[in-house]
């Protein structure tokens, strides 16, 4: 078989990145946008030595759960992975997706609880960043084509809000009017559900740009939940965007957010979860895991703005919260002063040195919390929880790889996985969040 040949299977089942898995004699194809299930006509795109690529020709029988996905660039943008699917398969694949992350990458068969979502499908999304490219007089504003560094522009993106979408346009025309395109990067925008209010910043390589202040004017005058705009200067020439100097244009430097009765800041650089619908999901059943009485330490690692540290604290004893971003913490603290909580303190360190710090002043943790990037907890990170020895661990992940990866470590030092929850933090995509709770063997 080679590049171009055509042939018909039977999809089989997915890869960990939504393709259809089909066979053709002692070969395996990966086909995007091909349910399981069904069979179709398939040419070959690329050829590996025990492997290879394939797309469909012509659907021959077609699954009961495929949909027309509603996105005008859904093929050329790639970022919403599994808009052919009904929601009924989208979380067959994502609860099948946790569930093989824990066979192949920690050798362990565990039970997967049924994944738990709200009825919020479209326009979920609070916070966008638009990259920006200026090439041969043009303004292009969009989403990078999957692994490239080109540009798919869009009209209406179904999983950010109306006004989102309304924003990101009006600026691919300002920047273009005002000539100062080429000064940006990328537009990150903030949109908070509850509250409406509006953030915008604006990466940019210099500042002050061409005509900064004309575009500030045309954001205040047409926008009015706009309640922060401000600009980041970076120079990099990588991946790193939010690094540089931070500049208040106009307003206070954040906005507020609403989020199971209490309030939280949020500024440019800080963390906070996406879906603010799920969110509310995620945190209560995250709480509910740690199983608290109102007597116990917890411990909340990669804490970020606060969020589900000061939502726990109602519930114990005293809480601790660690994280690396010094603006996060800043706005931790405003958090939990807002809300009343003072049964928290808040430390700026990475996740493994504030845990020996608190390691060094004897505080010894019922619950540990950690809610760490995709890429896992650090082995340091995990080494410090195992020398504080808590009862109950709570791991909340939105990578099913490494947190497999660390449930096995962990449970190599003494601690049981008890319980496996996903949550469909982003309906239409391949990526699935999870809630873990770990219990010490001896407990």
């Amino acid at each position: 078989m080679k590049k171009n040949d055509t042939f018909t299977a039977v999809c089989s089942g997915y890869t960990f990145e939504g393709a259809g898995v089909v066979h053709a004699g002692d070969m395996v194809f990966f086909v995007p946008g091909l349910i399981a299930g069904e069979e179709a006509e398939l040419a070959i795109t690329a050829m590996k030595k025990n492997y290879g690529y394939a797309r469909i020709v012509k659907l021959l029988k077609k699954s009961e759960h495929r949909r027309k996905p509603g996105c005008s660039v859904y093929r050329q943008c790639g970022g919403c992975q599994l808009m052919h699917m009904d929601l009924q398969e989208q979380h067959t694949f994502k609860e099948d997706k946790v569930r093989n992350c824990f066979r192949q990458n920690a050798g362990m068969d565990i039970d997967v609880l049924p994944i738990l979502y709200t009825p919020e499908q479209t326009a979920y999304r609070n916070k966008v960043q638009v990259p920006v490219q200026f090439s041969h007089g043009q303004v292009k504003m969009g989403f990078y084509r999957n692994r490239t560094n080109e540009i798919v522009e869009f009209d209406r993106c179904l999983v950010q809000t109306d006004l989102s979408n309304d924003i990101t346009a009006d600026f691919r025309q300002w920047l273009n009017e005002l000539r100062c395109a080429d000064e940006f990067r990328h537009v990150l925008l903030r949109h908070a559900h509850i509250s409406g209010q509006v953030m915008i910043c604006m990466i940019v390589r210099h500042y002050p740009f061409r005509n900064a202040d004309e575009l500030v004017k045309r954001i205040e005058r047409k926008y009015p939940q706009v309640k922060c705009i401000s600009c980041i200067v970076n120079r990099r020439e990588d991946n790193v965007i939010l690094d540089g100097k931070e500049i208040i244009l106009s307003g206070p430097g954040y906005i507020e957010e609403q989020l199971l009765g209490r309030t939280f800041r949020i500024s440019a650089r800080s963390f906070f979860q996406i879906n603010p619908y799920s969110t509310a999901l995620l945190y209560s059943k995250a709480i509910e895991a740690a199983g608290l009485t109102g007597q116990e330490t917890v411990i909340d690692l990669y804490c970020g703005t606060g969020t589900i540290g000061i939502l726990a604290a109602a519930s114990a004893k005293q809480v601790y919260g660690i994280e690396i971003v010094e603006d996060a913490i800043k706005d931790a603290e405003i958090n939990a002063a807002a809300n009343g909580v003072t049964n928290i303190e808040f430390m700026a360190a990475d996740a493994g040195t504030g845990a020996r710090k608190l390691e060094k002043n004897r505080i010894k943790p019922d619950v540990v919390i950690v809610d760490p990037p995709r890429k896992g907890c650090t082995k340091d990170t995990l080494d410090a929880i195992i020398r504080m020895a808590p009862q109950r661990l709570v791991y909340v992940s939105c990578d099913p790889a490494t947190l497999a990866r660390d449930c096995a470590y962990l449970q190599h030092q003494g601690y049981s996985v008890m319980s496996v929850q996903p949550v469909d933090m982003f309906p239409g995509t391949l990526h699935v969040e999870d809630i873990v709770l770990l219990q010490k063997q001896n407990a």
